[in-house]
C-alpha cells in the first residue's frame, strides 16, 4: 500500500476542502491514482490504471460526470497554488516558467495559466487556470525485466524511453536501488543527478524513496553541472539522471563515458518514429555513450516493455543508413538484414 501513502502525501498541497474529500476515497483508488486534474470551476478528476474518475461530496467516485461532480473554486485553485508553492510563488517562478513544480516526496504540479513575457519567450505565468498534481509513485521490482535481460552479465548504459504515465521516472528509481542495493551480487557506486527531486526525493539530506545503500544523490543539481560533479568527486560506477536533451547534458555524458562511466537516462518518446526523429535522441544516441534504448509501452500498468533496442540499429536510422529486409514468401518470413547507405546527393 505504499502508492496509497504517497497519494495521501501529495493531497496534502491542495485546498482543505477538496483534500478532505479527497482523504475519504477508497485505499484501492488512492494505490491506483496516478494523477489529480483540478481545472478551474471545472469537476475534479482523478486519473489512474482504472481510467478516469469524478467525484460527489461525499467523496465517491464514478466514472460519469454530473451536475452534482466536485469542483474546484477560482479561490480553491489559487490557494492550491500557492500551498505548492509554500506561499512564495517569487522563488518558484523559473520552476513554473518549466511547466511544473516538484513537491515533496518527489511528486509532480503541473501548472497553467497565462504566459507573461516579449512574445519570444515567457517570463512568469498568472492567472492559473488548471493544475495537474502527478503523485509519484515507487513501484518495488518494476525495472526486474530491464535488469535481468540487460545487466546480469555487467552494467551497461541505457537509454529509457516513453510517453508521459508509462514510468521513466520510477523505472530509474528502481534501477538505483537494485543496482546500488546489492541485487546484482555487489554494490554498484551509483550516483543519481537529481535535478526535480523527482528521483529520490530527497528531504533534509535523507531520500524519501529506497534508490539503495550505495547511491549519492545530487538534488537539485542540473544534470550537466552534476554529471561533472560526479565525475570529479564521487568516482561513480554509474550515473542516473532524468530527462536529458540539452547540449551541455550530453557532453557531460560524454565525459563520463570517456571516464568508463555508465549511465541510465530518461528521454520523452511514444514510439520508434520519435526515437529516429527527435533531435536530443538522435543526439544521445549519436554519441555513443549508450549501448541499448528501452521504449515503455503505453497501458494501465507503467513500466511495461514495448521493445529493446540495440545501439547499432538506432544509430544507422539516425545516421541516415536505413535497414533493408529480404522476403522469402514460402510460408515462412526470412530477415536478411543489410545496411543501405543513402545517398545524400539523391
Amino acid at each position: 500500500m505504499k502508492n496509497k501513502l504517497k497519494f495521501e502525501q501529495a493531497i496534502n498541497c491542495i485546498t482543505p476542502r477538496i483534500q478532505s474529500i479527497l482523504e475519504k476515497l477508497s485505499d484501492d483508488t488512492k494505490e491506483n491514482t496516478q494523477e489529480i486534474r483540478l481545472r478551474n470551476e471545472k469537476p475534479v478528476m482523478l486519473i489512474g490504471s482504472y481510467g478516469y474518475l469524478f467525484l460527489n461530496g461525499s467523496g465517491r467516485a464514478s466514472y460519469i460526470c454530473t451536475q452534482t461532480s466536485l469542483s474546484i473554486k477560482s479561490e480553491e485553485l489559487t490557494d492550491t497554488f500557492n500551498r505548492i508553492c509554500k506561499y512564495s510563488v517569487h522563488s518558484n517562478q523559473s520552476s513554473i516558467v518549466n511547466g511544473y513544480i516538484t513537491i515533496e516526496g518527489g511528486h509532480r504540479a503541473g501548472i497553467c495559466g497565462t504566459g507573461v513575457g516579449d512574445g519570444q519567450s515567457v517570463a512568469s505565468v498568472r492567472d492559473i487556470s488548471s493544475i495537474n498534481l502527478r503523485v509519484a509513485s515507487q513501484c518495488i521490482g518494476s525495472s526486474d525485466e530491464i535488469i535481468n535481460k540487460l545487466f546480469r552479465d555487467g552494467l551497461k548504459s541505457v537509454i529509457i524511453a516513453g510517453a508521459p504515465l508509462t514510468g521513466k521516472t520510477t523505472i530509474l528509481r528502481d534501477m538505483a536501488r537494485q543496482i546500488s542495493g546489492g541485487s546484482l551480487d555487489r554494490y554498484y557506486k551509483t550516483a543519481i543527478v537529481d535535478e526535480r527531486k523527482e528521483i529520490a526525493a530527497v528531504k533534509n539530506g535523507v531520500p524519501q524513496n529506497d534508490v539503495g545503500i550505495n547511491c549519492d544523490v545530487l538534488d537539485m543539481y542540473p544534470k550537466g553541472t552534476g554529471i561533472m560533479s560526479a565525475l570529479r568527486s564521487l568516482s561513480p560506477e554509474i550515473i542516473i539522471c532524468d530527462e536529458v536533451g540539452d547540449i551541455d547534458e550530453i557532453r557531460a555524458i560524454e565525459a563520463g563515458i570517456n571516464s568508463g562511466v555508465k549511465f541510465i537516462a530518461s528521454v520523452h518518446a511514444e514510439s520508434y518514429k520519435d526515437i529516429i526523429k527527435r533531435p536530443q535522441i538522435k543526439s544521445l544516441v549519436q554519441s555513443g555513450a549508450f549501448d541499448f534504448l528501452v521504449l515503455l509501452k503505453s497501458g494501465k500498468d507503467p513500466g511495461q516493455i514495448s521493445k529493446i533496442y540495440g545501439m547499432d540499429e538506432l544509430t544507422n536510422e539516425v545516421s541516415g543508413n536505413c535497414i533493408h529486409y529480404d522476403f522469402l514468401c514460402d510460408g515462412r518470413t526470412v530477415f536478411k538484414p543489410k545496411i543501405i547507405t543513402k545517398d545524400k546527393n539523391t
